[in-house]
């Protein structure tokens, strides 16, 4: 198989309340092969969001390398990274415009797609099923509570259906009925879509969607800075 994704001994760093934490030692090295769903695992303040940011090229790391289908993107833009892999994110928090409909949101995020209109408008109509957002497909973010937000994200990313889906605790916001719907959606996107997952959790039950893991190390405090390793 190929990798689709490779970080070699990446380390990085972030403002937490006591200091710094900084993943160091040999940092984080792991590989994403073409099709895996692969979760990183981690209680809140381990990292993982800076490690999706990483990923997705909204950072940088302080050190390391990453490579996308074997090129060195360390150092390139999310857009760039796109231009490479097809690529969708959502995040732990909401990123639907908030001045724009439901509606509007999952066109906006299809509007360079090159599909068809009807292919655009079917994609959209399944998504807002799918998600339960049929009455208030009309409503705009601002006005929703949190939980209806990941849903839009959610439905956005799975109408865009891109190559690699980055999922930064996709299940954080969303009651466990809906929940239980999404992962078995993310394990279907998976096998039969051959979409790349990457995906963060800190609930053990949705880590065991995938048997490829990513483990990242508790914090240990030491002379006021928080210091943690990441691990496989």
């Amino acid at each position: 198989m190929n990798h689709l994704l490779e970080l070699k001994s990446v380390g990085l760093e972030y403002p937490a309340a006591e200091g710094f934490l900084k993943l160091y030692g040999d940092g984080i090295s792991f590989t994403i092969e073409e099709g895996a769903f692969v979760v990183v695992v981690g209680g809140s303040g381990w990292g993982k969001s800076t490690l999706v940011n990483l990923v997705l090229g909204l950072e940088k790391p302080v050190r390391g390398s990453i490579h996308m289908r074997g090129e060195d993107v360390t150092n390139q833009s999310f857009v760039n990274r796109c231009s490479r892999v097809k690529t969708a994110a959502v995040f732990q928090r909401p990123t639907a415009v908030p001045h724009l409909t439901v509606l509007q949101n999952l066109a906006l995020a299809l509007s360079m797609s090159g599909l068809p209109r009807r292919e655009r408008e079917e994609r959209i109509q399944e998504s807002v099923r799918f998600f339960g957002l049929e009455n208030l497909s009309h409503s705009r973010p601002d006005s929703l509570s949190a939980g209806q937000k990941k849903r839009i994200d959610l439905a956005r990313a799975l109408a865009v259906r891109p190559e690699f889906l980055v999922l930064d605790e996709p299940t954080g916001d969303l009651d466990s009925s809906m929940a239980n719907l999404v992962m078995p959606l993310l394990r279907g996107l998976n096998r039969e879509h051959k979409t790349t997952i990457l995906m963060t959790t800190a609930v053990p039950r949705h880590a065991s969607t995938s048997k490829n893991q990513v483990h990242l190390r508790p914090p240990a405090f030491q002379s006021g800075m928080i210091e943690a390793t990441g691990h496989v």
